[in-house]
């Protein structure tokens, strides 16, 4: 959002509270957050405070989100979204023209590229693919502006500790605490708060800058409706046909753009069956994995990422140590434009699934502070007893369409199969922190209205995936670029360059 309003000519301040890479240091500031539900590492480790926030560890798949996921399904009990989905797709094709991603090919082109017949589809599973950015990390895509662009100021190291408003309506500025413990205001005609789910919420927990209650703490949504995706490890996968399973499903790399083969439960099987979106792909275990990942890291350039200098020099060992794998991984990209997959120990199904929304899931702010003298939050996270039925069913049906295409024996994990409760002791989370400010009509029903602005504000608004009432199972991150872009254009239209 910076960025395009910044090329806009408008005037943008950018505050980042951590550093420009990450840090131990900063890292540590997560520390103060609790998980008092399921447990939820990503509450940790999953998030980065840093410039360019969690995309300095994100992977950079690319998945839109459906047409039915923003609409209405009472077999969940989702009224939808308050907006339609016609009105964030004309947003999707300019977050791939900012991620550098306008070239990507459609399904049925790649896999003319490739020269392989694609997968067959059925109603109810159906193959698709992901496209991955090249360059995931923020703050590298964007430098040029960062370091040119006179209308874009950037603030590392500025937590946002408090809103000023005087009459709980305007906001006036953002209180900012620097390293040293100083604060100063800064102030603006919009407040954007786009600081990962977590953080977003808590700070509309906190008090204002003078001490008064906010408004907006009040309202009975904030915070609830919290939502991660549901993972699990559902079956081992033991293939009929390597070659032509190798060619199905490995990673592709065309025109410099990786694409990864997936299977979803179609829309249609979702509604018949009463069931949450859902999507599954193979993950390949070599007793190399360190090696071929360090290797990975090493080409794109990310060992300077790792928490300490020596994790690094961990990973640049594993690195040497893997070059006996570069050969075999160059020959298979040269000929087939794929990413080779190792697995001497096997191939498993991992699932991706929505979390059926609760308001019980939720985000509370607790009464103790941090060293900013903010109030430190728990996160309660509730997963349905329910979820178990769309991830067996949908092992099922991958098991089922595996064998009709010839394809693989899948042998389901047994306590999945039988719909044991206990199954769900093995589920995690997907770094993917979700709603605690959802969009709504009205404020009895969430925190934003359709137009991302707080509920009884001018001028506070909210970016990012905290608005979601529903997530489907795509990655959160390229809807919530398209949902800034277009809370960009509605700012930009107000504010003269």
């Amino acid at each position: 959002m910076a960025v395009n309003l910044s090329r806009r000519g408008v005037r943008v301040a950018l505050l980042e509270a951590g550093p420009e890479l990450p840090d131990e240091t900063s890292q540590a500031v997560f520390g103060t957050a609790t998980a008092s539900g399921r447990p939820l590492p990503g509450l940790h480790c999953g998030r980065t405070r840093a410039l360019g926030g969690t995309t300095n560890r994100w992977a950079g798949q690319i998945v839109a989100i459906d047409p039915h996921v923003i609409g209405q399904r009472p077999w969940i009990d989702s009224d939808g979204w308050p907006i339609a989905h016609h009105d964030i797709a004309p947003y999707h094709d300019a977050a791939l023209s900012l991620l550098e991603m306008e070239n990507t090919l459609a399904d049925s082109a790649v896999w003319k590229a490739l020269n392989v017949a694609p997968p067959a589809a059925t109603g109810d599973v159906v193959p698709f693919l992901t496209r991955w950015t090249p360059t995931p990390r923020f703050a590298k895509l964007f430098k040029p502006d960062i370091v040119r662009c006179a209308n874009l100021r950037v603030c590392l190291n500025a937590q946002a500790t408090a809103l000023r408003s005087a009459d709980g309506r305007f906001v006036e500025g953002v209180v900012v605490a620097s390293g040293t413990g100083a604060t100063s205001l800064v102030g603006g005609r919009h407040v954007v708060l786009a600081c990962g789910t977590v953080e977003t919420v808590r700070l509309l927990f906190q008090p204002l800058a003078d001490g008064r209650p906010a408004p907006w703490s009040g309202n009975a949504w904030l915070g609830r409706g919290f939502m991660d995706h549901v993972d699990c490890t559902a079956a081992t996968v033991t293939p009929l046909d390597a070659p032509r399973f190798a060619d199905l499903f490995e990673a592709a790399v065309i025109g410099g753009h990786k694409y990864l083969p997936k299977l979803r439960l179609g829309p249609s099987a979702q509604e018949r069956m009463r069931l949450l979106d859902v999507a599954g792909h193979f993950v390949h275990h070599s007793r190399y994995d360190d090696e071929i990942e360090a290797i990975k890291a090493l080409a794109g350039g990310a060992l300077h990422l790792g928490p300490g200098r020596r994790r690094r020099m961990a990973l640049l060992r594993s690195a040497v140590s893997g070059f006996r794998f570069v050969p075999p991984m160059a020959m298979r990209y040269l000929r087939r434009s794929r990413i080779k997959a190792f697995h001497d120990q096997g191939i498993t199904l991992r699932l991706t699934a929505e979390q059926t929304p609760q308001a019980n899931s939720r985000i509370t702010a607790r009464d103790d502070r941090d060293g900013h003298g903010m109030r430190t939050i728990d996160v309660d996270w509730r997963v349905a007893p329910t979820q178990i039925e769309t991830l067996a069913r949908f092992s099922e049906l991958v098991r089922d369409y595996l064998a009709a295409q010839r394809l693989a024996t899948t042998t389901i994990d047994t306590r999945l199969a039988a719909r044991n409760p206990d199954f769900l002791a093995m589920i995690d989370d997907a770094n993917h922190h979700m709603g605690g400010a959802r969009m709504a009509n009205a404020p009895s029903d969430g925190v934003v209205d359709s137009n991302l602005k707080v509920f009884g504000t001018h001028n506070l608004h909210v970016a990012g995936a905290a608005v979601y009432p529903t997530s489907g199972f795509q990655n959160p991150t390229f809807t919530a670029i398209a949902l800034g872009l277009r809370l960009a254009d509605s700012l930009a239209a107000g504010i003269r360059p």
